[in-house]
Parts: structure tokens; sequence; C-alpha cells
């Protein structure tokens, strides 16, 4: 049987370093996710209808990473572990959304795993994870993209696609944090991008997109052989789509 949460705008669902073995999935409304950081409280990101969060508390006894309150009025559904493994055997259509979350996650561990072990062999050193990323928009579309604000990035991988509705269910492989709207002619991908933190490094990671990215006047993905490449500067120019898509971003370090 379904468990239906109703919260509304402005109650906390999830307070970072809480404990929980549940999940959600956004039923209707919006919700905002934010971190504490030494100069205060951050947003990281805004989820929506049909995205799920709080996904690897049912597969690991951990705190709660972050804090997500209502942005709106929401209704949500409680996935706990015992109900998670009900549904896998019954009715497993219903956990589409937490799957494509969990899959994409998979994919995108084993990259970093595959990474790590190279850049250790290579130079003997040990990735932190406390790196912050922020972005901001450097042209109309891309400040469009992200509601004209800057976004602090620091949970990795950090996957970028273009945003669908209707059938984005059928699609269990389909799973973003930042999810453009775009009209057609489409020129960012479903699944089009992450970005990663991998051997101490940030890196942006195609993910299968048709016209790629261009990092520094570099290009990766697409038709191009190279499929990932390192941030190597503070700042860091990220055009998603080809060279005249117009979705121009700069990546900064948050020190």
């Amino acid at each position: 049987m379904d468990t239906i949460m109703n919260f509304k705008a402005g109650e906390t669902v999830i307070e970072e370093g809480d404990e929980g073995s549940w999940a959600f999935v956004i039923l209707s409304g919006k919700v905002k996710v934010l971190k504490q950081t030494g100069s205060g409280e951050v947003t990281l990101t805004i989820m929506e209808t049909g995205q799920v969060f709080g996904e690897m508390a049912l597969i690991e006894d951990r705190p709660r990473s972050a804090t997500v309150k209502a942005e709106t009025d929401i209704k949500l559904r409680v996935i706990n572990r015992q109900q998670f493994n009900e549904l896998l055997k019954e009715n497993p259509s219903t956990l589409v959304p937490i799957m494509k979350t969990l899959f994409e996650r998979l994919r995108q561990v084993s990259e970093m795993l595959a990474e790590k072990m190279i850049t250790d062999t290579v130079s003997g050193t040990r990735a932190g994870n406390d790196k912050e990323i922020i972005m901001e928009g450097q042209s109309v579309k891309a400040k469009k993209a992200l509601d004209n604000r800057k976004l602090l990035i620091s949970t990795f991988p950090f996957c970028i696609g273009r945003y669908v509705d209707h059938d984005s269910n059928s699609d269990v492989f389909y799973n973003n944090d930042l999810a453009i709207l775009e009209e057609k002619p489409y020129v960012i991908s479903r699944n089009h991008l992450s970005i990663n933190f991998e051997g101490g490094k940030m890196w942006i990671v195609d993910r299968g997109s048709t016209f790629g990215a261009v990092v520094n006047g570099n290009e990766i993905g697409g038709k191009v052989e190279a499929k990932r490449i390192a941030l190597d500067k503070e700042q860091n120019q990220l055009i998603i789509g080809p060279p005249t898509s117009g979705y121009i971003f700069l990546l900064t370090e948050n020190k």
C-alpha cells in the first residue's frame, strides 16, 4: 500500500544529518534541496513532479546529506526499504523513478572507481570529496535555464539533460539534477552530460549525447571521440550542445 504525505510550502521534509531509510517520489509540486555551508544555507537544486530524493537511504545507513523543504505545496509517495523490496517483486513498474536514479548513480560510481584506480596508481594520491562548483549562465538561454540564479553544486555526479514531461517514465535511464526546458529543434539530449569529482579533479563527462559539449574551447561527446575532459581552471566555460547552441555557462570553483 502506498504511503502518501502532504507538505505545505516552506515545511521541512528532510533535515540534513537526520537518519532515515526511506525515499520520496514527488507526485506534485516542487521541493528545494539545501546544504549548510560556512556562509549559511544555500540552494543545491529544485526538484519537481516525477523526481526522486532520499533514494540512497534505501541502500545505505548514513545520515541525510542535505535538507529538503517544500518549495510549493507538495504531495509525496514515501517508500521504505521493506516496501521497495516488496514492490520490486510484485509491481516493479511503480519503482521506475527510483530505479532511474539508482541506475545512474551506479553507472557514475563505476566510472569514478575506474578513474580513481588509474589516478591512484599514477600519483599515489587519494581524492577528497569537499569540492563545490558555482554554475551561472553567461547567455540568455543559460540564464533562463537556471532561473536567473547561481547554482551551487556540491553533490557529484551532477547530471544535466533536457526536460522530458509526459513520457519520461518510459525511459528508466532518464535522470537529471538539472533538467533544461528546450523547444525543437533539440540540441540537448535527455541524458546529456554530468559534472563529476574524480581523482581530485572536476570533470565534464558526456552521457551519450547527440551533439556533445564544448569545455574551454574543446569539444567532447557527440561525434567527437573524447567523452570527458578535466576542468583545469578556477573558472571554466561550458557550452552544452554544439558551439552555436547558446547554452553557455560559467563554472567557478567555490573556495
